[in-house]
């Protein structure tokens, strides 16, 4: 598998994942709904000098802090989702999508006179031409704020393992709900990873973790960032400021820097192609948080995180990702055994039921690789000392589930 420079990382990055199953998030921000409207152009408007978009096809997904539930739930966690619709078309197409989530309850709180936030993409040759949002910004009436308030304290009640502000400055997260939200953690000693949307930090203050892009960090500051060291010393700036225990500023091609109050830790970005960046700032939280949920090893969190904005980076529209395709991009080349090697392995078998150690064994598609497999294999490796992993090739699965499938080849699933 490579030095041990190369196989550490993906060990502690792989033990992360396989810890932070089942764990549950309490989740509250603006949900919204991401439409895309895809084509072709071919001609300008006689009417106007406009681009004419002929459409193939629209379609929708859950967005702002349901694709950061996405996302959570992807990765095996289990995630309470609470924010504010609307009593619309458009409330019923993004429960919808919430439904087809697993391991997501989500409980949206329905305000029949506020439209359910919805933006509207319309891409030709898959570049984006026109945004259309529809939403209202403006604070909630007092009678929602109390509902909103005793919905979440309906969720904190539940214990769980870490709480997310997912801030889109759409009307849930006032700054009172915030503090609201940020002291019962402190009481109850659950971290608040906070993604912030208003430039005034203090609304957030007391986060275990603030997450600004570059161009929130520098609106907040008033100055234009440019260079790592002038980014730490406004990020430590801000911390001091709002009392923040940690942050972690995304950086777009830089990668992302995180600052605590010993730690300063840059990584750049590990994308290879950058096809859209909707909502990786949802996939970098949601994978810190993750993580944190599980250990309180920052820095293999922000590995993690760093790995996951790679990847979602590469996809078209917002986008979840999964456990697997974060295996697949962090382990070697080879897998640790492959099928040629089948008498070595019977040989370590037999060296390890020697030593007196029990060998289990188990086996599987894993094509894609998901929490299921994640939770299977977890429970499989606490019942023996050795487990040994079996993997169907393509021809047996192909076999078994028809010709389309396996979506991923068998060295990508060895990898994962």
């Amino acid at each position: 598998m490579g030095d041990n420079k190369q196989i550490e990382p993906y060990k502690k990055i792989a033990a992360t994942i396989c810890d932070m199953q089942q764990k549950r998030v309490l989740l509250v921000g603006d949900i919204m709904l991401d439409q895309y409207v895809d084509g072709v152009v071919s001609r300008i408007s006689p009417e106007a000098p406009v681009p004419i978009l002929q459409r193939s096809q629209t379609y929708q997904v859950a967005g702002g802090a349901a694709n950061v539930a996405h996302n959570l739930a992807n990765l095996g966690l289990q995630v309470t989702l609470i924010g504010l619709i609307g009593a619309d078309e458009g409330a019923e197409k993004l429960q919808n999508q919430l439904d087809t989530i697993p391991q997501l309850d989500a409980r949206c709180l329905t305000i029949p006179k506020r439209p359910t936030t919805q933006k509207t993409r319309f891409r030709a040759q898959g570049q984006q031409i026109l945004r259309v949002d529809e939403e209202i910004a403006t604070p909630i009436s007092s009678q929602d704020h109390i509902a909103l308030l005793d919905t979440i304290k309906a969720g904190l009640s539940e214990s769980p393992d870490i709480i997310i502000l997912s801030d889109y400055a759409k009307g849930c997260l006032s700054k009172q709900v915030c503090a609201e939200i940020i002291d019962a953690a402190k009481t109850l000693g659950i971290r608040v990873i906070t993604d912030p949307k208003t430039a005034d930090f203090t609304k957030y203050a007391g986060s275990s973790l603030l997450t600004p892009n570059l161009a929130e960090l520098s609106l907040a500051t008033g100055k234009k960032l440019a260079a790592l060291d002038e980014i730490e010393e406004a990020a430590r700036a801000q911390m001091a400021l709002a009392k923040l225990s940690a942050m972690l500023v995304t950086l777009g091609g830089q990668g992302m820097l995180y600052i605590d109050g010993e730690n300063t830790k840059h990584l750049p970005a590990t994308a290879l192609d950058v096809f859209d960046v909707s909502g990786a700032g949802d996939t970098v939280v949601a994978a810190m948080a993750a993580a944190l949920a599980a250990s309180d090893d920052w820095s293999t969190a922000m590995d993690l995180a760093n790995q996951s904005a790679g990847i979602v980076v590469g996809k078209s529209g917002t986008a979840a990702l999964t456990a697997g395709e974060i295996l697949s991009q962090i382990a070697s080349d080879t897998p640790i055994f492959i099928a040629e090697e089948l008498d070595n392995l019977k040989s370590l078998s037999g060296q390890w039921s020697k030593a007196g150690l029990s060998v289990g064994f188990t086996n599987g598609c894993f094509d894609l690789l998901h929490p299921g497999h994640i939770d299977g294999l977890k429970r499989a490796s606490e019942i023996c000392d050795k487990l040994i992993v079996g993997m169907n090739s393509d021809i047996s699965i192909t076999a078994l589930k028809g010709p389309s499938r396996p979506v991923q080849n068998q060295k990508l699933r060895a990898k994962s």
